[in-house]
C-alpha cells in the first residue's frame, strides 16, 4: 500500500498554514513594536508525524515518509531570571528613590549652608550679643538683640512647620500609594481570571501575559513581592507551555502566611496610623472575609533585597517602634524633628538660666528670654523682652558690664555645635541615599536593557524573517499549483483510452 495520491497537497497545504501563521505573528510584533511591556513573539515549528506510523499493519515501503510541518506554539521570548532580577531590583529602586527625594526636600527646608538658613541666623543672634557685651547700655545694640532673637524664633518655626508640612504630604502620598497597590492587586486578579479560562482549553493567551507583566513590574516598585506559580495536579488540556495559576507572595512578610494574591481572590493592602495619628502603626493585607488572613509587612525591611515605595514612605513619614510603654516613633521626618525639639529645648533651659543670673538695665532681676512650647515644637521670644530694659547683659547691676552676655553668647556657640552636628547627619544620610538611588537605578536600567535586547521587538530582524516566511510561503503555494497541474494531468490527461 503506497501513500494517497494527494499527499503531497496536504503536505504543502499545511506548509502553506504555518508560513501563513508565521506572517501573522510577525506582523503583530511590528504592530507592538512601541507597546509598553510587549513581549515579541515566536512561531515553533515542529515537523509533523511521519506516515507510516509504526504498528503491525504498516505498509512496507523504503522509509517513513515526512507528512510536513506543524505550529506547535507561539511563544513569548523571555527570560523568567531576567524578570526575576528586574523585579528585586525595582523594589530597591523604588526604595531608595522615595528616601532620596524625602531627604533632598529636608536639606531644602534646611537650607545649610546658604546665607538664609537658621545656620546664619545664629551667627546674627551670636554677633548681636557680643555686640552688646561691648556696648551694654547701648539702646540699639538691645534693640538689635531682640529683633534677632525673635528672627531665630521665627525661622526655627518656620523650619519646624515645613518639616511637619512635608511629613503630612508624605502621608498623603502614602495613602494615594496604597489605593494604587490596591488597583494593581485588582487588575492583576482580572487578569488572572481570564487568564485561568483560556489556559484549561490549550491557547497560550501571550498578550494577557504581558499586561500581567507589566502590572506585577508596575508592583514590584511599590512592595517587595515574588512571583509563583501553583502546582497542579492535572494540567487538563493546558498546553505544555502554559505556566498555570499565578500567585504573588510578600517577601517581608515575616514567618507566617504570605500569599497576597492567587487564583481565588487578593488581599488589600490598609495602612494603619497610631492613636496620636502621626505615625504608622501597622501595614497589613487585609482578607475581606476572615480578619484571622491578614498579613503584615514588616517595618523596618532588615534584608537589603527587600524594598519598595511603600517601605520608604513608611520610614520618612514615621512609624511606631515597639510595643506597650517601650513605643516610640522613629522615621526619617520624626527623628530630625525630635532632634531639633531637643536641641532648641536644651538651648534655651540654659539660656534662660544665664540670662536669669543676670540683672536688667536697672539693676533688677532678669526672668526669661525665650518661652519653648515642647508639646507644640515652637520658639518665642517671653513678653519681658518686649522692654528692652531686661536683657540682661550685666551680672552685676553695674553700668558699663556685658559679662551677662558674654556668658549668653557661649551659650550661642553650643547651639551652634549641635545645629552643625544635625546637619552634618542629615548631608552623610542623603549622601547615602543619592549614592544607593544611582547605583539601584543603574542596575534596573541595565537589566531592563538585557530585558529589552531578549524580549524586545526588532524591526530588522521582523523585516527579515517577514521576507523568509514569505518566501516560504510562496514556495508550498507554488508546490500546490505543481501538484495541481499534476493531478489534472492524471485525471483529465490519462482516461482517454478505449474512447
Amino acid at each position: 500500500m503506497m501513500t494517497s495520491t494527494f499527499h503531497g497537497l496536504q503536505t504543502a497545504y499545511k506548509g502553506l498554514m504555518a508560513q501563513q501563521r508565521a506572517l501573522q505573528t510577525t506582523g503583530h510584533n511590528i504592530a507592538n513594536a512601541n507597546t509598553p511591556g510587549y513581549t515579541r513573539q515566536r512561531v515553533n515549528f515542529n515537523a509533523s508525524q511521519a506516515f507510516p506510523a509504526p504498528g503491525m499493519n504498516a505498509p512496507s515501503i523504503a522509509g517513513q515518509i515526512g507528512t510536513g510541518v506543524d505550529v506547535e506554539s507561539v511563544q513569548r521570548v523571555r527570560d523568567e531570571f531576567l524578570d526575576l532580577q528586574y523585579r528585586g531590583e525595582s523594589s530597591r529602586a523604588g526604595y531608595w528613590g522615595k528616601m532620596h527625594e524625602a531627604h533632598i526636600r529636608m536639606e531644602d527646608i534646611m537650607n545649610e549652608p546658604t546665607d538664609s538658613g537658621l545656620g546664619v541666623v545664629m551667627d546674627d543672634f551670636w554677633r548681636a550679643i557680643e555686640v552688646l557685651a561691648d556696648n551694654p547700655s547701648d539702646k540699639s545694640a538691645r534693640e538689635v538683640v531682640r529683633q534677632q532673637g525673635e528672627t531665630l524664633a521665627d525661622t526655627y518655626n518656620y523650619i519646624v512647620d515645613s518639616l511637619t508640612s512635608v511629613q503630612q504630604e508624605l502621608k498623603h502620598e502614602l495613602d494615594g500609594t496604597t489605593k494604587q497597590v490596591n488597583t494593581l492587586l485588582e487588575q492583576i486578579h482580572n487578569l488572572n481570571e481570564d487568564i485561568n479560562r483560556l489556559e484549561p482549553h490549550g491557547y497560550l493567551p501571550n498578550d494577557l501575559y504581558d499586561e500581567r507583566d507589566r502590572l506585577i513590574d508596575e508592583l514590584s516598585e511599590l512592595i517587595p513581592i515574588e512571583v509563583k506559580h501553583a502546582e497542579l495536579d492535572s494540567r487538563g488540556n493546558r498546553h505544555p507551555s502554559a505556566p498555570g495559576p499565578l500567585e504573588i507572595h510578600l517577601k517581608n512578610a515575616g514567618d507566617g502566611e504570605s500569599k497576597i494574591l492567587d487564583a481565588d481572590g487578593f488581599l488589600e493592602m490598609t495602612v494603619t496610623e497610631n492613636e496620636s495619628g502621626n505615625a504608622v502603626r501597622s501595614i497589613t493585607f487585609n482578607s475581606s472575609s476572615d480578619e484571622d488572613d491578614n498579613i503584615p509587612l514588616i517595618i523596618p525591611l532588615d534584608i537589603p533585597s527587600q524594598h519598595g515605595k511603600v517601605a520608604a514612605l513608611v520610614e520618612s513619614y514615621g512609624y511606631v517602634e515597639g510595643e506597650g510603654e517601650d513605643a516610640q516613633v522613629v522615621g526619617v521626618y520624626p527623628e530630625m524633628l525630635d532632634e531639633l525639639q531637643g536641641m532648641m529645648n536644651e538651648f534655651v533651659d540654659n539660656f534662660n538660666d544665664r540670662h536669669s543670673d543676670g540683672t536688667t538695665l536697672n539693676g533688677g532681676d532678669a526672668g526669661d528670654f525665650f518661652i519653648f512650647d515642647e508639646g507644640e515644637n515652637r520658639l518665642t521670644l517671653h513678653e519681658n523682652i518686649n522692654n528692652l530694659d531686661n536683657i540682661a547683659a550685666s551680672s552685676n547691676g553695674v553700668s558699663g558690664d556685658g559679662s551677662n552676655a558674654l556668658v549668653l553668647s557661649n551659650q550661642i556657640e553650643q547651639l551652634q555645635e549641635s545645629y552643625r552636628a544635625i546637619i552634618g547627619e542629615m548631608a552623610v544620610a542623603t549622601n547615602n541615599a543619592a549614592r544607593m538611588d544611582y547605583t539601584s537605578g543603574v542596575r534596573q536600567s541595565t537589566i531592563d536593557q538585557n530585558r529589552l535586547s531578549m524580549s524586545a521587538v526588532s524591526l530588522d530582524e521582523e523585516m527579515v524573517n517577514m521576507i523568509s516566511f514569505q518566501h516560504a510561503y510562496n514556495a508550498s503555494a507554488r508546490q500546490i499549483t505543481m501538484i495541481d497541474e499534476m493531478l489534472d494531468r492524471i485525471i483529465n490527461g490519462m482516461g482517454i483510452v478505449g474512447r
